[in-house]
């Protein structure tokens, strides 16, 4: 099937999906880091305290999303989306409302749950169903949401915070998300009856057919084979994303030259992204996972040998490399080693470990900042670890290999 007649096709079911991933920014590390100074001066927080709390967000919000992601396969598509938006908005404007250390915690709770956690799943849930001729393809194109937020958002975020303040650019967030459902729920009833892809997406079990336990699962080797590569890139990102100020403070980089640079990360990923979904459909998922984190290796070599405004280009364009493969790599593998028929529950329980493992790097790294580590020996670590994670990926089994 060419692109254009793929778009044709599965356009709603795509378009859902971009929505659903864009939308997502609003709870990822990225979006809520940039007014992480902020936040630390109102509530008067360390690096590594404010590092912990969200950490620990994070971990909470990664363990309820192995319950919540496998509803997905249970309830309409459309209404695990509208919860997922509605939470995300009630967060933002906690966020900015929150009186004490409590209240910022349960409402960063709220953002990653909502957001990174429902949101993304949903988002990429709604294409990685679709046939395997197909999915690749569909699958970047819903991923882009990711990219598109990333490219898009930073630069009016820091206009928001000079403007109205940190709070306010929350609020306003909020808002932003409310009038997207509107808009969402506006287009669906105005384009008339539903879309029978989108139906196929909802679910494919049900209550009489739980699919396979939890422990089932990770007692799988081809799970646990996969589990250094899927947990790798998000901590890793994670730490770089949640700390980028400080990073930028250490290296030299003018916040004007970090927003520019983040934008040049997106724009890679979204090229990386396309490529990857005709790349998966051609040659499988399988064999694309042995190399899709080398980005992120170079990227890691790179900020523990370099330093200068230089190097901030280069070392985000090199994180998108990875970046860009990621989503559609990961669905498409567990959708190639497990099929389809409980993807939702399987991805629901690999995106929470991915979170959980998301949710330690920012504490620790933080840590690692008070008590004087060098960023470069963070950094040199985390290639070391990136390098044997991908080593492990070829002991998986190629389904298109006979």
């Amino acid at each position: 099937m060419k692109f254009h007649e793929l778009l044709m096709r599965h356009g709603r079911v795509i378009g859902l999906g971009f929505a659903l991933t864009f939308l997502s920014s609003f709870g990822q590390t990225f979006y809520i880091s940039l007014s992480g100074p902020d936040i630390r001066k109102a509530f008067g927080l360390t690096n590594g305290t404010f590092g912990l709390i969200y950490s620990t967000a994070t971990l909470c919000s990664g363990l309820l999303m192995i319950w919540l992601g496998a509803v997905i396969d249970r309830i309409n598509i459309r209404l695990y989306a509208t919860i997922a938006l509605v939470g995300l908005a009630v967060a933002a404007l906690s966020l900015s409302l929150a009186p004490n250390i409590v209240m910022l915690g349960l409402s960063l709770f709220a953002l990653r749950l909502f957001g990174q956690g429902m949101s993304s799943h949903a988002g990429v849930m709604s294409t990685a169903r679709l046939s395997s001729g197909i999915r690749g393809r569909a699958t970047s194109v819903a991923a882009l949401g990711f990219p598109a937020g990333e490219a898009i958002l930073p630069a009016i975020v820091i206009v928001l915070i000079a403007t109205f303040g940190w709070t306010g650019m929350w609020r306003v967030a909020a808002a932003a998300i409310v009038i997207s459902l509107c808009l969402g729920w506006g287009l669906s009833l105005f384009l008339g009856p539903k879309d029978p892809d989108l139906d196929g997406a909802v679910h494919t079990g049900g209550a009489a057919d739980a699919g396979p336990s939890w422990s089932n699962i990770l007692r799988d080797w081809r799970f646990l084979a996969l589990v250094p590569t899927m947990i790798g890139y998000p901590a890793i990102v994670t730490a770089y994303f949640f700390h980028q100020r400080l990073i930028a403070d250490l290296e030299g980089w003018p916040l004007e030259w970090l927003a520019s640079s983040i934008t040049i990360y997106a724009l890679v990923s979204v090229t990386v992204a396309m490529l990857t979904g005709s790349l998966v459909d051609r040659f499988g998922a399988i064999r694309l996972s042995h190399f899709y984190l080398l980005g992120l290796i170079l990227a890691s070599a790179a900020l523990a040998i370099a330093s200068g405004p230089t190097l901030a280009p280069v070392f985000f364009a090199l994180i998108g490399l990875s970046a860009g493969a990621t989503n559609v790599i990961i669905a498409a593998v567990l959708a190639e080693l497990f099929g389809t028929k409980h993807l939702g529950k399987i991805r629901a329980l690999a995106g929470a470990i991915m979170v959980v493992a998301s949710a330690a790097t920012p504490g620790l790294v933080g840590l690692l900042f008070d008590a004087g580590i060098a960023l470069g020996t963070i950094a040199l670590g985390f290639a070391a670890y990136l390098l044997v994670a991908a080593g492990i990926t070829f002991v998986l089994p190629n389904p298109r290999v006979p």
